[in-house]
């Protein structure tokens, strides 16, 4: 069924007009609006995918359906848009290596006999004003009428962008419409500049991650998740051809992740969950080749349990320890060092509550005739990844610090009683967490 272009304008004004209290009849209405996009958009996720691979294997590409409350908010932001020019409605997403990378595949597109981009915003170029990087976009078929956004940017400033709807999950602070904390807004544009940052702006960084427990409130958030979130995905993978994703999200609870053969089964079943709670945060996807690394780099701001900002973090702080040891600058070497080993202390117990998670999955699937060993295999193997990273992290630190350390013999003392006091501090707590968490082990 064709929807004329007054008729979805209407349809805009009509949510609009309803606002907080939208009827079931517009919501259907909405609804059967939002799917008229599916054939289109499976037909550029096809193409996508197929020109993705020409540059590189590792290139992810994903596709969704605008959400309702995406759409909403959306119209009541800007009530003169017409609802027919909101061209969002279906997009897919393409990450990829770099912006060599991202401009070839634009390249490529362009040259596609059955699309035509019929509009470009070049936010590489030009970046938006909080730091948001990205090209996007529109996309018209030969044998349709609608118009999809196509998203592509590089790992890293994906890896940007999904840090930020993180942040707007753990802090409710609504940065995607720029919000009022100007500090978390702040810390996300510094962040946007991560290879070109001076020491003010790492010092303004790690000052920040301390006034909000940045780094603590992440890291625990993922803790919580990483195991139970794998079980999950383990069941997944036992199910053939489910290859459409309901992820639902929150600060409080484990995300959930729901599979589906088809997309109308996907679409149904969000529509049914949308309808009886609206404020939850779900998003609907589609991967053509799902596996968890791919969807938890793609949906890392939905599947929380890891994001690459804690190495950059690790980074940044090594960094100012270097320096405050290089300008004898010793009660900033005391705040920062104590820092950095706040965040070790809450990476390690993070890793031993996993580690003790995975054996208490172990011991309880131990009968059970389909267990997968090669995918606990999998999960060791990625904790055991971690720790040889930190490991390796804090080998170069030694060497960093050795070379950083004063000469004076007032300095030595200075650094050396400091460095000892706060290691003392956390090898204690250290202990008690391998004590609570350690796994139990059998005799023989």
């Amino acid at each position: 069924m064709t929807i004329s272009k007054a008729d979805i304008d209407r349809l805009g004004n009509l949510v609009r007009d309803e606002k907080e209290n939208i009827s079931d009849s517009t919501l259907n209405s909405l609804q059967e609006y939002r799917t008229s996009h599916k054939d289109i958009l499976s037909l550029a996720f096809s193409m996508l995918c197929k020109n993705t691979r020409k540059i590189h294997y590792s290139a992810i590409v994903t596709y969704r359906i605008k959400r309702f409350e995406s759409i909403i908010g959306k119209l009541n932001r800007y009530p003169e848009m017409r609802f027919s020019r909101m061209w969002d409605i279906g997009g897919c997403r393409c990450i990829l290596r770099n912006d060599t990378d991202v401009y070839r595949l634009k390249e490529i597109i362009s040259n596609e006999p059955d699309f035509e981009i019929t509009k470009e915003y070049d936010y590489i170029k030009e970046p938006q004003k909080d730091g948001y990087k990205s090209l996007h976009l529109f996309l018209k078929h030969k044998s349709f009428d609608k118009v999809i956004e196509v998203q592509i940017r590089n790992q890293v400033d994906h890896n940007w962008a999904t840090l930020v709807e993180i942040t707007d999950v753990l802090y409710d602070s609504k940065l995607k419409e720029l919000g009022n904390n100007k500090d978390l807004l702040r810390f996300h544009f510094l962040l946007s500049r991560i290879s070109g940052l001076n020491i003010e702006d790492k010092k303004e960084i790690s000052r920040i991650i301390k006034q909000y427990n940045y780094f603590e409130k992440l890291s625990e958030v993922f803790s919580r998740n990483y195991i139970k979130v794998r079980r999950q995905w383990f069941e997944i993978e036992s199910k053939s051809n489910h290859k459409f994703f309901l992820i639902e999200t929150s600060k409080d609870d484990v995300p959930k992740i729901e599979s589906f053969k088809t997309v109308n089964e996907a679409e149904e079943h969000y529509f049914s969950v949308y309808k009886t709670r609206q404020n939850a945060n779900i998003v609907l996807t589609h991967l053509q080749t799902p596996n968890y690394n791919q969807i938890s780099i793609a949906y890392s701001n939905y599947i929380l349990t890891f994001h690459s900002f804690l190495t950059e973090c690790y980074e940044i702080l090594e960094s100012l320890i270097v320096e405050s040891l290089e300008q004898k600058q010793y009660f900033e070497y005391f705040k920062i060092y104590n820092l950095y080993n706040s965040l070790v202390f809450n990476h390690i117990k993070n890793l031993m509550t996993e580690i003790k998670e995975i054996q208490i999955y172990t011991e309880e699937n131990k009968n059970r005739k389909n267990r997968d060993k090669k995918k606990e295999k999998e999960w060791v193997s990625d904790i055991q990844k971690q720790v040889n990273q930190s490991n390796e992290r804090s080998k170069k630190l030694s060497t960093k610090f050795r070379k950083s350390m004063p000469t004076s013999w007032f300095g030595k003392t200075t650094v050396k009683y400091i460095t000892r006091h706060i290691g003392k501090n956390y090898q204690k707590k250290i202990k008690k967490v391998l004590a609570i968490t350690a796994p139990t082990q059998k005799a023989g």
